[in-house]
């Protein structure tokens, strides 16, 4: 993969992650569907996840 596209890979992880855990802790108000606790906290484990795996892809060396 080319340096350009692995950067970009690593900044929408990193945006997605930190959008759905902004969305666990206040979610917005015309989504109804979003103030459900279950919704919470799947979004919130999901959002680590992505921030894991952004953080661990900046951090990984190509062989």
């Amino acid at each position: 993969m080319n340096k350009t596209g692995r950067i970009i890979g690593i900044v929408l992880m990193l945006i997605l992650g930190i959008t759905l855990l902004y969305f666990a802790f206040q979610p917005p108000h015309f989504l109804i569907f979003m103030h459900g606790n279950t919704w919470r906290i799947g979004s919130g484990l999901i959002g680590v996840f992505f921030i894991l795996a952004g953080v661990m892809n900046i951090f990984h060396k190509e062989k």
